[in-house]
């Protein structure tokens, strides 16, 4: 099952909620992407109780201004078993945003993706800019994904000289 789907999750305040400095939002999906943990951190920030994220799929914070290009690209990448780096505006309960850098990583069990984790920080204000910075006069149709994203062959959170790295800042993507 992918996320990439667009899901309406109600109405939105355009009110952004900053993650505090050292906070860290840690949850668990099973392969289909449906929250089976979540920390107290993740559950403060989003106006969710735990009873009403566990069980239910992870886009139920998804906000409708991120681009399905990025979550398309971040379930191909889960999906071959590589770990996904990027900068997400998320939806509260209440409508408000809040933004995060997010790593997702597969879970192997017997060889086999068995569900994935993802540990989200505060971004940079820099990195927020980027992410929500207007998309290329070039391009009309697509919308770019958010402000950067690492696919590690590695294995390891945040790749390494070995990985593949796909700037898609304003300027790099989509290509003109």
């Amino acid at each position: 099952m992918s996320e990439a789907s667009v899901r309406n999750n109600g109405p939105i305040t355009n009110q952004e909620v900053e993650l505090s400095d050292g906070d860290l939002l840690v949850s668990r999906t099973d392969k289909s992407g449906k929250i089976t943990f979540v920390n107290k951190a993740f559950i403060d920030i989003s106006g969710f109780t735990e009873q009403e994220l566990v069980g239910s799929p992870h886009n139920v914070v998804r906000h409708p201004g991120m681009p399905k290009e990025a979550f398309a690209d971040l379930w191909s990448t889960i999906g071959a078993g590589k770990p996904w780096e990027g900068v997400v505006k998320n939806r509260s309960k209440s409508g408000d945003h809040y933004w995060v850098r997010a790593n997702v990583t597969p879970l192997i069990e017997d060889g086999q993706i068995s569900g994935f984790i993802s540990i989200r920080s505060k971004p940079t204000r820099f990195q927020v800019d980027q992410a929500n910075a207007p998309k290329p006069a070039c391009s009309t149709s697509r919308t770019r994904p958010s402000a950067y994203m690492r696919a590690s062959s590695s294995g390891g959170a945040g790749g390494s000289a070995s990985g593949t790295e796909r700037q898609a800042s304003p300027a790099a993507w989509p290509p003109c």
